[in-house]
């Protein structure tokens, strides 16, 4: 008996050894394999980098568990209390709300409205809070969530005692001057629409309101911007101006959340989102307590 399983040992026995060697160059192939497709993941990732700039929002949340927003103080969107620098508003509890669903933090960033899209694109951080105006050529510079809210636009600021305008078209006339946001859509609108009278951009920075300083001093006739800017300003310097065509405006304007132009997924993502907070109720809830019309949340 004994002879015998010596016989069966040396027969089998090569064969046992082939088998631990070819289950070796499996395990030791996958093994390569598995090395090699992250080698080949960090490449992409790199290239893609190198090449598109950051990484889109979502892969920054994943690596970090931090959402990085950007907001410029558009209330009642976005507000930033003078002394604690703590941030509120409308946008900034949506974004409040992304961020518990996804359970990661949240870090604030002041915005240069003039920089926001070279501050966005080089990653200074990964999605504007505030509501961008969705035009023709902010969508080459921005991926945008679809609108959340809506905005009177080509609103005329005037000096009280101004009684030479009644409507946006009473501008088009030679002779005068007229105040706009630099980028804005205000501007491509006064641009497109008023052939006439001398028109100047201005850099408004930190402050939005910038851009009405002029018509208060006299160094210009009118002013032309969104319905909030107008009415938060006017409100800020009762009986000073005065605003036209405010209740019929001439242009409405969408608006949403602005992401880097190559971070499609992260667009994508946020609409999601904003899907859910508006079937929920949370959105109409918001605008309850911040004070806006119904008609700038839905656009109707």
């Amino acid at each position: 008996m004994s002879s015998e399983l010596a016989r069966n040992s040396r027969r089998t026995g090569p064969l046992a050894r082939t088998a631990v060697g070819v289950w070796a160059l499996v395990f030791a192939a996958l093994a390569l394999l598995l090395a090699a497709t992250a080698y080949f993941r960090v490449v992409t990732f790199t290239a893609q980098t190198a090449k598109g700039g950051p990484a889109g929002l979502l892969d920054q949340i994943d690596r970090t568990n931090v959402l990085n927003a950007g907001y410029g103080v558009y209330p009642p969107y976005t507000q930033e209390d003078p002394n604690s620098k703590a941030v509120s508003g409308f946008s900034v509890e949506v974004v409040n709300e992304i961020a518990k669903g996804l359970g990661c933090k949240i870090a604030w960033h002041r915005l240069n409205w003039n920089t926001m899209s070279a501050d966005l694109k080089r990653g200074d951080y990964d999605l504007i809070a505030d509501p961008i105006f969705q035009t023709v050529p902010r969508a080459r510079e921005f991926a945008f969530s679809e609108p959340y809210a809506f905005f009177a636009d080509g609103i005329v600021v005037v000096r009280a005692s101004d009684r030479r305008f009644t409507s946006f078209d009473d501008l088009n006339r030679p002779g005068i001057t007229i105040s706009v946001g630099q980028g804005w859509a205000s501007e491509a609108l006064v641009r497109s629409r008023l052939s006439k009278p001398r028109i100047v951009p201005v850099q408004t920075g930190t402050d939005l309101l910038q851009v009405f300083n002029d018509v208060v001093s006299g160094r210009a006739d009118a002013a032309v911007a969104d319905g909030a800017d107008a009415e938060r300003f006017a409100k800020e310097h009762p009986g000073q101006v005065e605003l036209i065509g405010f209740d019929h405006p001439p242009a409405s304007m969408p608006a949403g959340f602005a992401l880097r132009p190559t971070d499609l997924r992260g667009a994508e993502f946020v609409d999601a989102c904003l899907r859910n907070l508006r079937s929920t109720g949370v959105l109409a809830g918001l605008a309850k307590k911040y004070g806006i019309r119904p008609t700038e949340i839905t656009g109707h």
